[in-house]
């Protein structure tokens, strides 16, 4: 079940706060003002008598003007709550948010601190073997080794840039939730490719900072 959006909490809290003011505040006002109301202290069968006429007689059509200041102070009471509730959950909401970045962030460092160092040494190893290297099979071999260190250099390099952070399943029907950058990942991608395309050397490796 999807959770409620802000506006349907509050238009939902503003309905029901509609309906308590007519349905229980307007026949309560009237309860009390027909057993006080008058001159005198009646009681007894008579004061029950006239209690179950007042409450009958409040859902009379002819008392619907009166009850309808009821409703709306409801629907005021209803709105103003359903305000705080849903200012309350978006307040929650940015609270996870925002420690979800602030973990990410922490493992980005420590990727790289080991991971993206170890991709560097791997990269500048094939990039040198591949000057050397004068068989074309072997040589399609080491680029697609540093093809790979340069996509590790990216995945670190993109969760470094997140703002957000939102999930997606490993596979499909796992319990299992990692982080999805694949949109921002392959735009990185891209636009190294386009660099290379266009004559530009590729962007030098970076040794991770610690």
């Amino acid at each position: 079940m999807k959770p409620l959006t802000s506006r349907k909490r509050i238009a939902l809290l503003s309905l029901a706060g509609a309906a308590a003011g007519y349905l229980f505040l307007h026949p309560y006002t009237m309860m009390v003002y027909g057993l006080y109301g008058h001159s005198g202290a009646p009681d007894g069968h008579r004061s029950f008598q006239r209690l179950l006429t007042t409450i009958v007689l409040s859902f009379h059509p002819e008392m619907l003007l009166m009850g309808i200041p009821f409703v709306l102070l409801g629907a005021v009471s209803g709105m103003l709550l359903g305000s705080w509730i849903s200012a309350r959950a978006h307040q929650i909401e940015m609270e996870k948010k925002f420690l979800a970045v602030e973990t990410v962030r922490q493992l980005t460092v420590t990727l790289a601190h080991h991971l993206l160092n170890a991709a560097v040494g791997v990269g500048l190893a094939a990039s040198w073997a591949i000057r050397k290297e004068q068989d074309e099979e072997i040589r399609r071999r080491l680029e697609a080794i540093r093809e790979d260190a340069r996509r590790i250099e990216a995945v670190v390099e993109t969760l470094k840039t997140l703002d957000t952070v939102a999930t997606e399943r490993y596979i499909e029907g796992s319990m299992n939730m990692m982080i999805d950058i694949r949109k921002e990942l392959m735009e990185r991608l891209k636009r190294s490719e386009t660099e290379q395309r266009s004559g530009r050397p590729p962007p030098p490796f970076r040794r991770g900072s610690p």
